[in-house]
């Protein structure tokens, strides 16, 4: 039902679907993040953006990579680019730029455009599936992920709509319509909380 939204949608092609994971999937995929100062993490500190990630398979805990791998798979693959209408969609296995995210207290990702080609398999970036997973998220902590107009590829327009980041809900959207997205202002969670996601890019 989400999906009816999807092309519809201002400023550009996206859906909302809460409660993503069914019972109490999300609940488990939570608890498997490592610690923020964990030494699995990649980390960027910069005047752009303030996080950490993962893409690496061995890192994920049992549940994490199951799920992964489901949505990952031929089967999901065209769930989506049934529901989406585009045809054909394919995964990224090696999860390029995806996988687990966490920002901690001052955590920002300034509007930006995704990259457009895949540096290794040469196809298109046509969707981001973004899943939030902290139970505890207080929206008047901020990390609301915001879609600005999309006018030019220079630079971002008006900010039309910020999503807050609840716990087990996902957002997909279309990467190739000028689409500006981010979180720039500086999250204000206490620094035992962290904003967790996970990614996937099709």
């Amino acid at each position: 039902k989400a999906f009816v939204e999807f092309k519809n949608a201002n400023p550009f092609d996206h859906c909302i679907i809460d409660n993503f994971f069914v019972n109490d999937i999300g609940a488990k995929l939570e608890k498997e993040f490592p610690d923020y100062e964990d030494e699995i993490w990649q980390g960027y500190d910069n005047p752009l953006e303030v996080k950490k990630l993962t893409n690496v398979w061995n890192h994920f805990k049992p549940l994490t990579y199951k799920v992964l791998c489901e949505m990952n798979s031929i089967e999901f693959c065209d769930l989506i680019s049934e529901q989406s209408g585009i045809d054909p969609l394919y995964s990224d296995d090696g999860l390029n730029g995806g996988g687990w995210h966490i920002h901690k207290s001052g955590g920002k990702l300034n509007p930006h455009l995704d990259y457009s080609i895949h540096p290794k398999l040469g196809l298109q970036r046509k969707l981001n599936l973004i899943i939030y997973l902290n139970s505890n998220w207080k929206n008047t902590w901020g990390g609301f992920l915001g879609l600005w107009g999309n006018e030019t590829s220079q630079k971002p327009g008006k900010l039309i709509k910020s999503i807050e980041p609840k716990f087990n809900r996902a957002i997909i959207f279309d990467t190739t319509q000028n689409s500006w997205h981010g979180l720039p202002e500086p999250i204000t969670c206490p620094k035992n909380q962290y904003r967790k996601s996970i990614a996937i890019y099709y």
